[in-house]
């Protein structure tokens, strides 16, 4: 055997340990693109519930933005946490120096860092799948030269298989990735517009205590 064959049957053997992994991870795909769609169907319930009748600009017309008590509850839940934590800054002291801005892209980062698992899934759902095909053909071929046609037609079942089930996966998950995207857009929309309301209440507070100061 030359260093030819033996590379390409190394080759084949490490295609053939890595089939495993490969349909575990494929199984492990699956499981969380039902997850992902499920949990995406809950939050689309709970948005609906949550915006039916609710209007932002006449919430902010009908009020200060640092609400309290059951106008707070009106607010979606997103819009009530970034009220929320701007409050307690507030009595801690510490929305100073930029603190009120951090605090929003941080909450910016946290929505879209939430859309990295499906968008992950898009590419890793179809590249498991491809993996789980090609490594039965190579087996596949394998029984095609022995003569057992019996041996080939299982392993081009199972990767066939893996295509569908890898292609479907993909599908779900850029399905859900798409509607969770428009879904940030909008809290973020929706934050930075409530967050330009607080920002001018802010600067009155501050104006209106540096005046007392200077009167007394």
């Amino acid at each position: 055997m030359n260093l030819l064959q033996l590379l390409e049957n190394g080759l084949f053997a490490l295609g053939q340990v890595l089939r495993f992994p490969v349909m575990a991870l494929l199984w492990v795909c699956v499981i969380a693109s039902i997850f992902m769609a499920g949990h995406a169907f809950t939050e689309f319930i709970g948005r609906r519930r949550e915006r039916q009748g609710f209007n932002l600009h006449a919430w902010l017309k009908a009020g200060p933005a640092l609400a309290e008590g059951d106008r707070l509850r009106q607010l979606p839940s997103h819009l009530r946490q970034l009220v929320t934590a701007v409050e307690a800054e507030l009595q801690q002291g510490t929305l100073v120096n930029g603190a009120f801005e951090h605090l929003l892209l941080e909450r910016e980062e946290r929505l879209r860092h939430s859309l990295a698992p499906s968008r992950m899934l898009v590419k890793v759902g179809p590249s498991m799948g491809l993996l789980g095909t090609l490594i039965p053909m190579g087996t596949s071929l394998a029984s095609l030269a022995t003569g057992n046609l019996e041996a080939m037609a299982g392993q081009m079942i199972v990767a066939f298989t893996t295509t569908i089930i890898g292609l479907a996966t993909g599908t779900l998950a850029y399905v859900v990735a798409a509607a969770r995207q428009g879904w940030v857009n909008e809290s973020i929309r929706e934050q930075r517009f409530l967050a330009e309301r607080i920002a001018i209440e802010l600067g009155d507070v501050v104006a209106s205590n540096e005046l007392s100061r200077r009167v007394s």
